[in-house]
């Protein structure tokens, strides 16, 4: 399959967008189904989204580049496994095929109903990613030929809702690290978003010149957000204005101000229920 840097090279300053798609709580493919509808330039894969247990996300990207042709990146969290597992998953994932992946930490466990999980944390986020790259130049971590390099593109995450100076900080180290790729988390205001590239390039002396894909949430009436929203998208949902119009209005914010890329998220229900149907109406707007 063809890399996320790959496909945005190609794309011709048309949009991009990458949809997330939650792993089901179950074993069947039927509860792919809704997922199989959806045409993306690219899927993402999230890793047990709510600390629930959930398909792996290789698993799923697995089956969604088999059956859709559409590329995916699967997700895997430095939080939940030691540095032997970590590469052990990795190479599995190249051998069904993928080389999209995405490195994230992972929220820590808390109790819940007199159940608490354990972090491993055998890498850090940064330091995974490293690993990675070392693994496609035929490297394990501890120092090891592999019978054949990898060649996975990685890419980490990105959240300006943090305080931009050690945002800025550990992006920065992400890409030297190796991060081909950023996955901005939603957020509803595109100005800010100029303004922290324009922090970016003043505090680093440099433009952050790898891919971004921008974050975009569909809101509905009923969802829940993991970022603030803007009082006037909670008004205009109450007035019954489209969620999924209300995100190509934010959409066209951010093509104003020259960006592109979008990491398009769809509704998020208690429960963990998604509507699949909201990301495809913006897809085929755009």
């Amino acid at each position: 399959m063809t890399t996320l840097v790959e496909l945005v090279a190609k794309s011709n300053q048309k949009p991009f967008l990458v949809c997330d798609v939650s792993p089901p709580r179950g074993g069947s493919t039927q509860l792919l189904d809704g997922i199989a509808d959806l045409t993306p330039d690219m899927f993402f894969v999230a890793a047990n989204p709510g600390r629930t247990v959930r398909a792996s996300s290789s698993s799923v990207a697995q089956w969604i580049e088999s059956n859709t042709k559409i590329p995916a990146l699967f997700t895997m969290t430095t939080r939940d496994m030691n540095k032997t597992a970590m590469q052990t998953s990795l190479l599995g994932a190249h051998v069904m095929g993928l080389r999209n992946l995405v490195v994230v930490r992972g929220d820590d466990f808390t109790v819940s109903r007199g159940c608490a999980d354990v972090s491993v944390k055998g890498f850090t986020p940064t330091e995974f990613i490293r690993s990675v790259k070392k693994m496609n130049k035929r490297t394990d971590f501890t120092g090891r030929v592999l019978s054949e390099p990898t060649d996975f593109c990685v890419g980490s995450t990105l959240d300006t809702s943090r305080d931009w100076s050690s945002e800025v900080s550990l992006t920065a180290k992400k890409i030297r690290c190796g991060s081909d790729f950023l996955i901005a988390q939603p957020n509803f205001d595109p100005v800010g978003t100029q303004q922290f590239l324009e922090h970016y390039r003043g505090n680093q002396r440099s433009e952050l010149n790898v891919p971004i894909m921008w974050g975009v949430q569909i809101m509905s009436r009923d969802s829940i957000s993991f970022t603030d929203v803007p009082e006037q998208v909670t008004k205009e949902l109450a007035l019954g204005n489209a969620g999924y119009e209300i995100a190509l209005d934010m959409i066209h914010k951010y093509q104003e101000i020259g960006i592109n890329h979008f990491y398009l998220v769809p509704p998020i229900f208690p429960g963990g229920r998604r509507d699949y149907e909201s990301a495809q109406a913006v897809i085929e707007e755009l």
